[in-house]
């Protein structure tokens, strides 16, 4: 691949070359072939670009991009990154980490945090795009967290078909400081590379800490022994690792030494009669009766031990019935006995609706002198992205109840406003909340008095007029779980692209393009896949006289969009800096050949 700049890079073809690899990879993985599957992982690490993907995805792409490491650095200019990528390579050697604490949501204690410095960061990314393929084809089926194409709703709508219909026990489990203590030679021998991956993940794990930046006169460091420091790159992939065997360990326990008609069923039936559910390092066990889940936590907390040097809290961990509910990812989940028989209930915890109640009174109270448009247009994505998050449960009462706590907050922020011309508190209501007041949300009509409107400065100058989205609007919807072990890996773009259609955390506009582009860049003509950063594009810009509307949207890949922006910019540039030589004649006149002594000639 020849290229001058960093924005010649033709990102669409290394994107294509490196999934080409890890399908090879996971497809090595799936068929035991040991040999093919390093051969296939030291290419790739080899490989320009995978260098030049991991180096983009650290300084440009992800969300930590701007924050340093302990040498107060980040790769800013594009000779910079070019130069970064050409010297990135697998050498056995790490820096120390940047220790910073961070509060817990909803908690007063913090979680400790290590940040890599940024060429660390794009070696692990480096690594993991070689790793995380081999693994994907061996991660259990009932593992969740942090993989591609998973995520929370998996995890509870496999709690939802275990209990549908029934109710049972569960182990509510909580790794005591799993990160911070995972046993690091135990997941050296389960991870099993050659020596130079080894000596790399060896030389991460046992970076020094230290808390502050090296030029400060007093820093505190501290050496490290254990664990996988949160913060970095690969840190999640190497815990999933860590606790990889734990569902398939616990359901052989179970069929051998727990259930109680082991004679009476095939060990199919008996293996499906036991749902662990785990999403990182929160985990539920499910059975039918007490009497199992207590004999399989002795179990459970005797293999964490053994195989990665952990240990369940014991003020965290729970045995419960079903119906008593329980908290899992953010929802409640309970069991309810109707006449003879039971129905299982997803709903929203109380604490994920007290963090949403915090989160508006706090933009509330921070922008008292905000104008009702701009206050709009914070609020709305905190609203519609917490209830699309939550949509897939039983909803409707949960977000109505907190619709109501919520238009408290925002009643009391109206009113405690002064406007010139304004006597009355009916005056006030009218400016805010206009009676008869009419919009469209989602393609549905929603009419009221207490409908707050606000207006804002549109792309092209003129004013705009914008409404807040209240909970109510977003109505509850199905979700389809994930299909036993699929992965991104395994080359089935049709079904990711649906997937990622219907489930991805998109807008309606967005949902909209997607499905009329068949999920694909209209670009590249490339399927949309997970993990993939998608922007909304003006087909004709609005500089050149294109409208903001819907016929005049497209979705592209972030890295084709760019493309297309710079050719446009350089056409435009091309046009301005070109001109006919009449033109030029007429635009900057001779004045000292048209204008004489005596006057004009």
């Amino acid at each position: 691949m020849s290229f001058k700049t960093w924005k010649e890079i033709d990102w669409s073809l290394i994107e294509r070359s490196i999934s080409r690899l890890q399908q090879r990879i996971y497809k090595a993985s799936i068929e035991g072939n040991r040999q093919k599957l390093r051969t296939l992982q030291r290419r790739l690490i080899l490989s320009q670009e995978a260098r030049l993907l991991s180096v983009r995805r650290v300084t440009e792409l992800n969300r930590g991009k701007n924050t340093p490491g302990v040498d107060g650095m980040t790769v800013v200019t594009n000779d910079a990154k070019i130069i970064m990528a050409k010297k990135l390579k697998i050498d056995g050697k790490a820096s120390p980490i940047r220790r910073v604490l961070i509060p817990k949501p909803g908690k007063t204690e913090k979680r400790p945090l290590g940040i890599p410095v940024i060429n660390d960061r794009a070696k692990q990314m480096l690594l993991k795009l070689a790793l995380e393929p081999e693994w994907e084809a061996k991660f259990e089926m009932n593992s969740y967290g942090f993989r591609p194409g998973r995520s929370t709703h998996d995890a509870i709508k496999a709690i939802f078909q275990k209990l549908r219909g029934s109710k049972g026990y569960i182990l509510d489990a909580d790794i005591s400081k799993c990160f911070d203590r995972i046993d690091q030679s135990k997941l050296l021998k389960k991870l099993d590379l050659p020596p130079f991956m080894e000596i790399q993940v060896k030389a991460w794990l046992e970076s020094d800490i230290m808390h502050g930046y090296a030029n400060r006169l007093k820093v505190v460091v501290e050496t490290n022994t254990q664990g996988t420091p949160q913060g970095g790159i690969i840190s999640p992939l190497l815990a999933n690792i860590a606790l990889h065997g734990l569902e398939n360990a616990t359901k052989e326990f179970y069929v051998d030494n727990v259930y109680d008609n082991a004679k009476t069923k095939g060990r199919r039936d008996r293996l499906s009669s036991l749902t662990l559910v785990r999403y990182a390092d929160d985990f539920v066990v499910i059975a039918n009766k007490e009497s199992e889940i207590i004999a399989l936590k002795p179990f459970i907390q005797k293999w964490l031990d053994q195989e990665c040097g952990l240990e369940l809290s014991e003020e965290k961990t729970s045995i419960k019935n079903t119906t008593e509910g329980f908290e899992f990812l953010g929802f409640h989940l309970i069991s309810l006995k109707k006449d003879e028989n039971y129905t299982f209930r997803i709903h929203i915890s109380k604490a994920s609706k007290k963090r949403f109640l915090t989160k508006t009174r706090d933009i509330l109270q921070n922008n008292r002198s905000a104008s009702a448009g701009h206050l709009i247009a914070m609020l709305n994505p905190v609203i519609t992205g917490w209830c699309n998050y939550y949509k897939f449960c039983d909803c409707s009462k949960d977000f109505k109840q907190v619709e109501f706590a919520f238009f408290g907050q925002l009643r009391a922020w109206v009113f405690r406003r002064k406007s010139k011309g304004l006597k009355s508190k009916e005056d006030i209501k009218e400016k805010y909340f206009p009676s008869e007041t009419q919009v469209i949300f989602n393609g549905n009509k929603h009419k009221g008095n207490w409908i707050m409107m606000g207006t804002l400065v549109a792309r092209q100058g003129q004013q705009k007029k914008v409404n807040l989205v209240y909970p109510s609007w977003i109505r509850s919807s199905s979700f389809v779980k994930i299909k036993g072990a699929k992965s991104p890996f395994d080359g089935d773009h049709i079904y990711w692209s649906t997937r990622t259609q219907r489930y991805g955390s998109f807008s309606k506009t967005e949902r909209k393009l997607l499905t009329a582009q068949n999920g694909r860049c209209n670009l590249c003509n490339e399927f949309f896949k997970t993990g993939n950063t998608i922007e909304v594009d003006h087909i004709q810009r609005l500089a050149d006289g294109g409208k903001d509307v819907f016929s005049n949207l497209q979705l592209l890949h972030r890295h084709c969009h760019e493309v297309k922006s710079r050719k446009e910019q350089s056409k435009s540039s091309t046009m301005l800096n070109t001109r006919e030589p009449d033109e030029a004649k007429v635009s900057r006149p001779d004045l000292k050949s048209s204008v004489g002594p005596k006057g004009p000639t």
